[in-house]
């Protein structure tokens, strides 16, 4: 596999700067009580948080024991966005020990993305849990950093050249 691709949860995402967060030291002996997305990436003029899952509640199903699994599912990604952009903060402000690597080129200006890629996704079910999401990140965070959330299943992670081809 090339050094440009990062697999997680069955597909290859495209990895040109790229700081495979979930992957770093900074990350490793930070573990206990912390969560991370799997990794950072700018592309274009967004700097993207991108999280991948290989299967996801349905938030249609309204069995009492499903809409847990979706509710814990939410806090747990809401969850993972919000260290996720602490860590890469603390790194890009040079309070955490470990720079980026070398291929990660910290952008000057972007707008930030949360980006939940789930693999097989029903394109009906992603709407829901975007609103979800949305609806669960904190106030504060939605005024202060403004983020894009989007979810998304592979094959439109695909067409916006997430997915490596």
């Amino acid at each position: 596999m090339s050094s440009n691709v990062i697999t997680e949860s069955g597909m290859d995402f495209a990895a040109d700067n790229t700081f495979h967060i979930e992957k770093s030291q900074f990350y490793t002996r930070l573990r206990d009580g912390v969560r991370s997305v799997e990794f950072v990436r700018v592309l274009n003029d967004k700097l993207m948080f991108v999280e991948a899952k290989t299967s996801f509640a349905n938030p249609h199903n309204p069995d009492k024991n499903n809409y847990v699994k979706f509710q814990s599912a939410v806090e747990e990604i809401c969850e993972k966005f919000i260290h996720t952009l602490n860590m890469y903060s603390s790194v890009e402000v040079g309070t955490a020990e470990e720079p980026f690597p070398d291929s990660f080129i910290p952008p000057s200006k972007v707008s930030l993305v949360f980006v939940l890629v789930v693999k097989n996704h029903e394109n009906e079910w992603c709407t829901p849990i975007h609103e979800k999401l949305v609806k669960s990140l904190p106030t504060y965070l939605k005024k202060i950093w403004r983020p894009k959330v989007y979810v998304i299943n592979h094959e439109t992670a695909k067409k916006l050249n997430l997915i490596a081809s």
